[in-house]
């Protein structure tokens, strides 16, 4: 009933469904697709479609903390047109990640990253339509690698999430207005370190890293360094990391 009343007063809405080519990838890759949209019961002029890349930040206020939804990067990819009632059309994409977007696929006990792509239809005095797609981003080889040695260190990668705001480091800083944190643990107790904190800033040719180390007895300490992509080495980034911590 209440569809029929929608559909006689021209109100019912537009169907989108985006369809992903290839919702695993990495960070600064290209992710191609489609979004495919079927008129609603009476012609809609469409302003235009947009893609938004999205994640769930940690925000802290005061003495509390929440999660909230954050658009990272965001695309243009249709102007304005019309769409007639009840037709079925189709508009291909491809458009390149942030070098910094979050890495969800991680072996971890407690993986909090959570990253889609917001489709978004701008229906001109109607309802907007939209669809939400999950995206699996993986550790780049330069990333990965850098887990790895850890891992040769002792360090074993606890939990990660995405905290708001901004990261600086020596010599650079992070850009999407969002940042993500790896836990790293000690498998047993050297050196007087509780845990370590590692952030990634990616960018084209190579990536920096700022680790934030919790100690015992002695506070919060940060360390950080640049890796350049061809000189990715887990044995190599392993000595790099024990005499960075003094283990």
């Amino acid at each position: 009933m209440l569809n029929k009343l929608m559909s006689s007063l021209g109100l019912q809405g537009i169907q989108v469904d985006t369809r992903l080519h290839n919702s695993q990838l990495q960070a600064g890759q290209v992710l191609n697709g489609e979004v495919i949209f079927k008129g609603a019961a009476s012609n809609k002029h469409i302003n235009g479609i947009y893609l938004k890349l999205m994640t769930s930040a940690e925000v802290e206020s005061n003495d509390s903390e929440y999660n909230t939804d954050l658009s990272i990067a965001e695309w243009h990819i249709s102007g304005a047109f019309e769409l007639l009632a009840n037709q079925t059309h189709s508009f291909p994409f491809s458009i390149q990640l942030p070098f910094e977007t979050p890495l969800t696929d991680l072996a971890c006990r407690m993986n909090k990253t959570r990253v889609w792509l917001h489709t978004h239809l701008d229906v001109d005095w109607g309802l907007d339509a939209t669809d939400k797609d999950y995206l699996q981003i993986s550790p780049t080889p330069t990333m990965h690698a850098f887990i790895q040695a850890m891992q040769q260190c002792g360090l074993h990668l606890v939990t990660a999430d995405v905290e708001k705001g901004q990261l600086r480091g020596n010599g650079f800083y992070s850009t999407l207005g969002c940042y993500q944190e790896l836990e790293f643990k000690p498998a047993q107790f050297f050196s007087g370190i509780n845990e370590v904190e590692v952030s990634f800033v990616a960018e084209q040719h190579q990536t920096h890293v700022l680790l934030e180390v919790d100690r015992k007895f002695r506070g919060d300490g940060f360390k950080s360094f640049t890796i350049p992509h061809q000189h990715a080495n887990p044995a190599v980034l392993a000595n790099e990391i024990r005499r960075t911590l003094g283990i």
